[in-house]
């Protein structure tokens, strides 16, 4: 072999893999066999070309150059199947054998008229011996001319056939796919002629090689392209391994041809061995020294392939993390838009949510805007109908409501993005064209779509929490009502006893003639109830409105002498009122005010529960009633408690006893533990409850770091 067969072998090698490639990833697929052929038809050129080029005589050159002259003439049919099939086939009778028996008769007939005068010439390489290279041989001979006729006329007619296929496709991939291989191959056929052109002002037959072989590389990497760049066959795990094998083995070509080659050689002269047994050896070790350098180029590769699809991964598994938590809509909506005008370069992104009746689709950021989509406008069906992201062009335009449709482009709608969740249409997000006028790629879509479904289940969830908030908030207005109605039946109740005392003393009277002595009793009762009246308002207000807490420093030892005093004069049965204080200092962070109004409250109702013991249990000696105001601490609080030995409250009762105008006293308005409880509150404190016959105990609980 000699160096000029380097690019051609190169190609072969990349040829060949695209071929095996596209095969291997469906060979039922008529595409895939249809563009396979033609990329082999390539790959066979590269043989001829290389076994040209390293032929030992001039007749195994020229058998050589006449099957390349087949392959040249053949390929433009072959062009014109892959124009047809390619990437969707609209024509039925290219289905029929009759059409393949056609397309095929007419060059292979015109070769087979040519045969054994094929118009080509084989051309000696002057820099090296007996090594040959080829070229047509214009000449007027009508066989050649028809078979150039022949050829152009399939160029033109795949041409024409991938030009009007362009308005028929109905994705972006394809269309792209379309016009990049149509691009492509007229590329390639101008620059044979071109080359061929040249042929005749070039002094030396090695340049016009050198152009050739530069074409076969140009169409060995324009395969290549289309594959990796615009996907043409979604193959993502044969593509790699194919690249890494033709580029492993370009490696291994050009290191043999450039140093190995030469290397063998001088050890052939020097040690007087067959080069054939050096070249195995040779070839043996670079084989281990490849090993390592193929997973090196494997990692490259998928770093170069998958790179977008790592950062989109990177991106998306920081949003599913991020939306983890409950946002409002506005919110929850701009994390998406900001996620999808980032990875996918949208311009603008325009989301459409359910109004508040599921009646119509209304922009979220500008619900006055005078476009909406009805659920049941044609627009909205079909999206649900293809539960994916559907590309605007991919919709009967003549269907959707003229005002929808000229929103849709004035707006540049590319992409319709639906949010569906089990069959039910959530949210459609539209996407402009992108920042730098590139088309949406079919990986891209195929990527929304699959986004799509996971959003889906996110706002799902968000809504979910969004509705038990609403019925949260809704059930506390509620339960604030029904605390008002029966705040407002118990001020009533509480009210109407001293208004009929009232109103029935004063009609006495005014009514009878009563001595001097029961007029004054009856104008006692007034003030009395009177006095009550007031009582009760004022155990309202402090209900209503409690005092705000200001912080101080409280010294115990004077807060319980300031309460037993109180309590003492209200003591008329001399119960034994005791302190007991074990804490590590004398004072605590609270509101001595409130303090003393929490504590006088539990007093007194401690005094009262004792004196209704001493009423209802004859055995019990008044004499031994006992209240304890203590306070102690533990890891965490310090508990501040009210303890005596009553009567006690009744277990059903006490998850009622701080529930405004709760009482089970004969005068009592059943706001005082409920003004407690909100103090307590009010103080950062919290209150609990024991009690049973002969113990009745309230605790209040500060955390020590208040």
């Amino acid at each position: 072999m000699n160096i000029y067969s380097l690019p051609a072998i190169i190609s072969f090698t990349v040829n060949f893999s695209i071929w095996l490639i596209i095969l291997l990833d469906n060979p039922k697929s008529s595409v895939n066999r249809a563009f396979s052929i033609f990329v082999f038809s390539f790959a066979l050129w590269n043989v001829s070309e290389i076994i040209i080029l390293n032929s030992a005589n001039a007749e195994s050159a020229l058998f050589a150059a006449q099957i390349l002259y087949r392959i040249i003439f053949l390929t433009p049919a072959l062009f014109v199947i892959t124009a047809y099939f390619f990437p969707k086939n609209f024509h039925p009778f290219t289905k029929r054998i009759s059409f393949f028996v056609i397309l095929f008769a007419i060059p292979v007939i015109l070769l087979a008229l040519s045969f054994p005068n094929f118009q080509l010439k084989l051309i000696p390489i002057e820099e090296f011996q007996k090594t040959y290279y080829y070229e047509f041989n214009y000449k007027g001979d009508v066989k050649f001319i028809l078979l150039l006729l022949c050829a152009l006329t399939y160029v033109v007619w795949g041409t024409t056939v991938l030009i009007l296929k362009i308005s028929k496709l109905r994705t972006v991939r394809q269309k792209n796919q379309t016009k990049f291989l149509l691009t492509g191959i007229l590329s390639i056929f101008i620059l044979y002629i071109l080359i061929n052109l040249l042929r005749t002002v070039l002094e030396q037959t090695v340049s016009y090689y050198f152009l050739a072989t530069i074409l076969t590389f140009l169409i060995s990497l324009f395969f290549l392209l289309a594959l990796v760049k615009y996907k043409i066959f979604n193959i993502t795990r044969l593509i790699k391994g194919g690249i890494t094998y033709s580029i492993l083995s370009s490696i291994v070509l050009a290191v043999y041809f450039i140093i190995i080659h030469g290397l063998s050689k001088s050890l052939e002269n020097f040690f007087r061995i067959d080069s054939n047994i050096i070249n195995a050896l040779i070839i043996l070790l670079l084989f281990f020294f490849i090993l390592p350098l193929e997973r090196k180029l494997q990692t490259l590769i998928d770093k170069i392939i998958k790179r977008d699809i790592v950062k989109y991964r990177h991106n998306f598994y920081k949003l599913s993390r991020s939306l983890l938590n409950y946002y409002e809509p506005e919110t929850f909506f701009k994390k998406i838009n900001d996620f999808l005008e980032y990875n996918f370069n949208s311009a603008k992104i325009y989301t459409f949510v359910i109004d508040k009746d599921e009646e119509r689709f209304i922009e979220l950021k500008n619900s006055t805007v005078s476009i909406s989509f009805k659920k049941d406008d044609w627009f909205v069906r079909q999206i649900i109908r293809y539960k994916r992201a559907v590309e605007l062009y991919e919709l009967r335009h003549h269907q959707i409501a003229a005002e929808q449709l000229e929103y849709l482009k004035e707006k540049d709608i590319r992409v319709i993005l639906p949010l569906i969740f089990e069959n039910k249409l959530a949210t459609i997000i539209m996407l402009s064209a992108k920042k730098f006028k590139v088309d949406y790629s079919e990986e891209e879509l195929e990527r929304l779509s699959i986004f799509a479904n996971e959003i889906a289940i996110a706002y799902q969830r968000n809504k979910i929490i969004e509705d038990l908030q609403e019925r949260t908030k809704e059930r506390f207005r509620l339960e604030k009502l029904a605390a008002l109605g029966e705040l407002t039946a118990g001020v009533a109740h509480e009210i109407r006893n001293p208004l009929n005392t009232i109103s029935v003393a004063a009609e006495t009277m005014l009514k009878k003639k009563i001595s001097d002595e029961d007029q004054k009793d009856l104008q006692n009762y007034i003030l009395e109830e009177a006095k009550r009246l007031e009582h009760i308002l004022q155990d309202f207000l402090s209900f209503s409105k409690p005092r705000t807490a200001v912080i101080e420093d409280v010294n115990l030892q004077e807060l319980f002498d300031r309460v037993i005093i109180a309590l003492q004069a209200r003591n008329d049965n001399d119960f034994i009122i005791r302190r007991e204080i074990k804490l590590s200092k004398d004072y605590i962070s609270s509101n001595k005010e409130l303090l003393f109004q929490i504590l006088l409250n539990l007093g007194i109702n401690a005094i009262e529960a004792i004196e209704q013991r001493c009423r209802e249990f004859p055995d019990f000696e008044c004499d031994k009633g006992l209240i304890i105001l203590k306070v102690f601490e533990n890891e965490e609080n310090i508990i501040i408690s009210v303890s005596d030995n009553g009567t006690g409250i009744k277990p059903e009762n006490t998850d009622s006893v701080f529930n405004p105008f709760f009482t089970t006293k004969e005068t009592g308005t059943g706001l005082g533990l409920s003004i407690v409880h909100i103090l307590v509150e009010s103080l950062n404190g919290r209150i609990k409850l024991n009690s049973w016959l002969g113990k009745t105990e309230f605790s209040l609980l500060f955390k020590k770091n208040y």
